[in-house]
């Protein structure tokens, strides 16, 4: 047998596999998501938040939402140092985000689904301004990312559960 022909039986046994277990993408079309792009989001007025309110529209892809329902954060931001150098100055520190959030139906006002995640990503300081300004709103970012992840992957476990609607 021809590696070529090998290769695409593979291929197709294992798409076949896939598709029999149930799998879902968590994103795209057909995604396991599907249902959260027409919900809409409210966060606070801190960067944070406007960073955590873009990482979950794109999550959810609800860009055009208004069906009535309604995800609400609330987020805390700290930083920790984590490495102290023998000048005693702390040289890498760990950004810790905590959102707790509700889904909320905007007809009655009752919550349909509650949760809070925390994610944690970390940077190095450097000796020029600039650049640890930079590092630290990167991992700013990269945490803002991170919960938007958790948030979807718990909401879109809900909606499977038919814990949602």
């Amino acid at each position: 047998m021809s590696v070529r022909r090998f290769s695409t039986l593979l291929i197709a046994g294992l798409s076949l596999g896939l598709a029999s277990c149930g799998f879902t993408p968590m994103y795209g079309n057909g995604s396991a998501a599907r249902g959260l792009e027409n919900v809409r989001v409210e966060t606070g007025e801190e960067r944070v938040d406007f960073m955590l309110q873009e990482a979950l529209l794109d999550a959810m892809g609800s860009r055009r939402a208004g069906d009535g329902r309604t995800l609400r954060t609330e987020t805390e931001l700290r930083a920790t140092p984590l490495g102290i150098g023998a000048d005693a100055i702390a040289r890498r520190f760990a950004i810790r985000l905590s959102v707790d959030y509700q889904l909320v139906d905007d007809r009655s006002g009752d919550v349909l689904f509650a949760g809070s995640v925390s994610t944690e990503a970390s940077y190095n300081a450097s000796n020029a301004a600039y650049a640890s300004q930079t590092a630290q709103l990167d991992a700013e970012e990269r945490a803002a990312e991170d919960a938007a992840d958790r948030i979807t992957m718990q909401l879109a476990r809900a909606a499977r559960n038919g814990e949602l609607w």
